[in-house]
């Protein structure tokens, strides 16, 4: 969107993407481009031209006299169709790919290089690869800004994409495009209903705002950290993950729910998508925002795929069995980390992470493996850790998946937008594999039922027996609140891999899966099927870091479900226990 006010030239360069009901293209008050789902374009209701998808065009406007003349052509070559509409008024603001009342859907198309050239002089517009940005001045100086709304998606192929280049770094020019989608979604602008102040000595900890009415009761969670350290034991909330999950929609056609939770048909009712859904044109959403509702960030909530716990629920079982006996301990966050850096976990001895910290961004990573080097110590108390490259800008968090099973990014299309560097999986991006920094890499996701852990002979009379203290059996962990047992949903072990630490111990291991727990396929291992059923289980394993430091880690997402309930006891809880008394916490 941007204002013109007199006689132009306007040259858009567009590619098209599915679009299922009719969409504008360009328009102003008295003119009206769209596009129907045939592809056939039209102005003010008469046919230009019928487009195929996923071509890019050049859409050249010009205006004079109230006449308009539009020429349509592809970009590689082809047939130009010319068409002409009279008795237009003169725009003041020309709209791409919405019209200004916002009644239609906006447009499903990529947007490269613009240009405007008026009797003032020409005008030229060009994306940056690094945003998302809200407004684009011309490049040649003065002039109306372009205005961007939505936060549609920048780094993208252009026109200039010839496969050879894909970093944007190394040529801005393949890249210098945009991806508009009707369901795009930058945040609210909402104004505040409801300003609170918190303590400047309130406990750290997570607190709720809860709203009351007729229907019911809505907690709306917030996290305190102190203001300066009160404990020697730090948690780290993975908000990053509580934000990629976020109103995750969950098509029951793609996934079979076993159970079910208002968040997920308040997300389906209200189009709200999360970075596990997909756009209406089939492209996989890659920003989120934090200005939004966040029904799945619950105490009570419930995944439908695994009718249990998930994520916030899991995590403040945790903190309510160290609150129960009796341990302090200060809560930090994912942006926490991301912001500050080592500067945010340097005071604790040891860091735990909740049950999923699945999304890390490269501040994050740099910060923890600053705070290991420098003596401190982590216990991974989750699955699938460290796994996704994400990064922040404000409110918002974007992820670029590559190519898997979730959605696939197209070619080309791997790198962040905020940062430039390239996204996808830690494992693939180097020097931060999981393996080399908690000794375990995510190998199996399932619903399938949790299981047992059972000890192994470290953990009798090895170094690091010591966390085993009071736990009589050979197995524990038979029993929990995510899918049954200790050890399930999503589950790590230690592969081969020349980076796994040479140190490192293996403490127990839980096996005997049902057969839905079955290897990624796109884990290589040497060995091959013989090795993959062999990785059929979690490890729980421990080591020292360089630095002095220890490095705990259970393998699995179900861990901190099986933590024993009030006025209970179990042998997950006793080396729980066990673990926090070692760095002074008793």
């Amino acid at each position: 969107m941007f204002d013109v006010g007199q006689d132009f030239v306007l040259d858009v360069e567009i590619l098209f993407t599915s679009n299922d009901v009719v969409k504008p293209v360009i328009t102003w008050p008295g003119f009206l481009l769209t596009i129907d789902r045939d592809g056939r374009l039209q102005a003010n209701g008469t046919d230009v031209a019928t487009i195929a998808n996923e071509t890019w065009y050049g859409l050249s406007l010009s205006f004079h006299a109230g006449e308009l003349c539009l020429r349509l052509s592809p970009h590689h070559g082809g047939r130009e169709v010319e068409s002409r509409t009279s008795g237009l008024p003169k725009p003041a603001t020309i709209h791409i790919g919405a019209e200004a009342s916002h009644a239609q859907l906006t447009l499903n198309a990529r947007i490269g290089r613009i240009s405007l050239k008026t009797a003032s002089g020409k005008l030229r517009w060009c994306f940056p690869v690094r945003g998302p940005v809200e407004s684009l001045k011309p490049m040649d100086g003065g002039g109306p800004d372009l205005r961007i709304c939505n936060a549609p998606t920048f780094a993208v192929a252009s026109p200039r994409f010839t496969g050879e280049i894909h970093d944007p770094r190394v040529d801005a020019d393949h890249f210098d495009a945009i991806h508009l989608h009707d369901d795009d979604f930058a945040g609210f602008d909402w104004a505040a209903d409801l300003v609170i102040s918190v303590p400047a000595d309130a406990r750290p900890g997570v607190y709720a705002v809860a709203i009351e009415t007729d229907r019911g009761v809505e907690q709306l969670p917030f996290f305190v950290r102190p203001q300066a350290p009160t404990s020697s034991v730090a948690v780290l909330l993975p908000t990053a993950t509580y934000l990629a999950y976020a109103d995750e929609q969950l098509p029951p056609d793609r996934y079979p729910w076993h159970g079910s939770d208002r968040s997920h048909l308040f997300a389906i009712d209200n189009n709200f998508l999360s970075l596990y859904d997909v756009h209406s044109d089939m492209s996989g959403v890659s920003l989120t925002s934090s200005r939004r509702p966040r029904a799945t960030l619950r105490a009570d909530y419930h995944y439908p795929l695994s009718n249990s716990p998930h994520l916030l629920p899991v995590d403040l079982q945790l903190l309510k069995f160290l609150g129960r006996h009796g341990i302090d301990v200060d809560i930090l966050t994912d942006h926490d980390l991301d912001d500050e850096g080592r500067a945010a976990i340097t005071p604790y001895r040891l860091l735990l992470t909740g049950s999923h910290p699945e999304y890390w961004s490269s501040a994050m990573m740099t910060g923890l493996k600053e705070y290991l080097s420098s003596g401190g110590s982590l216990a991974y108390l989750g699955g699938n850790g460290f796994y996704w490259v994400v990064a922040f800008q404000g409110d918002k968090m974007e992820l670029r998946r590559g190519k898997n099973d979730i959605w696939s990014g197209r070619p080309g299309e791997i790198h962040l937008a905020m940062t430039g560097e390239p996204g996808g999986n830690w494992e693939d991006r180097g020097l931060h594999h999981p393996q080399a920094l908690v000794g375990v890499t995510y190998v199996i996701m399932s619903f399938g039922k949790s299981r047992p852990y059972r000890r192994l002979e470290e953990s009798h009379y090895g170094n690091y027996a010591w966390l085993f203290d009071g736990v009589l059996s050979n197995t524990f962990g038979a029993e929990g609140g995510v899918l049954g047992g200790a050890a399930g949903y999503e589950i790590d072990a230690v592969i081969r891999s020349e980076e796994t630490p040479k140190n490192l111990v293996r403490l127990a291991v839980a096996d005997g899966f049902d057969e839905s727990f079955q290897v990624r396929p796109d884990l290589w291992v040497a060995g091959g099927e013989a090795e993959r059923t062999a990785l059929r289980r979690a490890d729980m394993t421990i080591y020292q870091h360089e630095g002095g430091g220890v490095v705990f880690s259970t393998g699995s997402v179900a861990w901190i479900g099986a933590l024993p309930n009030p006025s209970q006891d179990n042998d997950v809880g006793r080396i729980m226990l066990n673990l926090m008394g070692r760095f002074g916490c008793e």
